[in-house]
């Protein structure tokens, strides 16, 4: 459960909420690309989100059980020269971080509360340029796919050694692995009497 703070309980119950969506990529360097969804510069957590109302687009956060899906994000009318100094080590992209918040502003247009809605890694990068402008497109794979990968250790001592050397908390588990374990009977148990 989430305890929200004063400013994020008077800006839930003003007459008009004010929610803007936060998207931030941080690339090896590190550099940030910072994004909101309005028209104007926001400041959450030391970061500046950019103003790119209009300018972009991002597919739909769509959680389902059992399913794990990842998002797109498309950016249009990026000057050219703009692109080419954000873009120098493009090829570093897969893997990078984006974390997508949706920000809670108050009446003064501040960012009261900004919890994560969705995060990932970065996979693939289009661009596409014309002369004049670029289109640049990036899709991402949400976080929980980890945990669909499994991971390659055992419950083995020699992985428990490997992890943690000297720990023998794995040492005898082969050994005892196909011993049979006889617990007493209830009539036993009762022939003891109460303790």
């Amino acid at each position: 459960m989430r305890t929200l703070s004063a400013g994020a309980l008077a800006a839930l119950s003003a007459p008009v909420v004010r929610l803007v969506t936060l998207v931030q990529m941080t690339f090896p360097g590190p550099v940030v690309v910072a994004l909101n969804s309005s028209n104007r510069d926001f400041d959450f957590a030391g970061v500046t989100f950019r103003g790119a109302a209009g300018l972009g687009a991002m597919s739909e956060i769509n959680s389902s059980p059992g399913e794990i899906k990842g998002l797109s994000f498309e950016m249009a009318g990026v000057d050219t020269a703009v692109l080419a100094l954000a873009l120098d080590d493009s090829a570093v992209v897969q893997g990078s971080p984006v974390v997508v918040r949706t920000a809670l502003l108050d009446d003064a247009l501040q960012v009261v509360d900004a919890p994560v809605e969705w995060a990932g890694r970065l996979d693939t990068m289009v661009i596409e340029e014309d002369g004049e402008t670029c289109r640049v497109g990036v899709t991402a794979e949400a976080s929980a796919v980890d945990l669909l990968r499994g991971s390659a250790l055992t419950y083995s001592n020699a992985d428990q050694q490997s992890l943690y050397p000297g720990d023998r908390a794995f040492e005898y588990i082969v050994a005892q692995s196909n011993t049979p374990v006889v617990w007493p009977s209830k009539e036993w148990l009762r022939a003891l009497g109460p303790r």
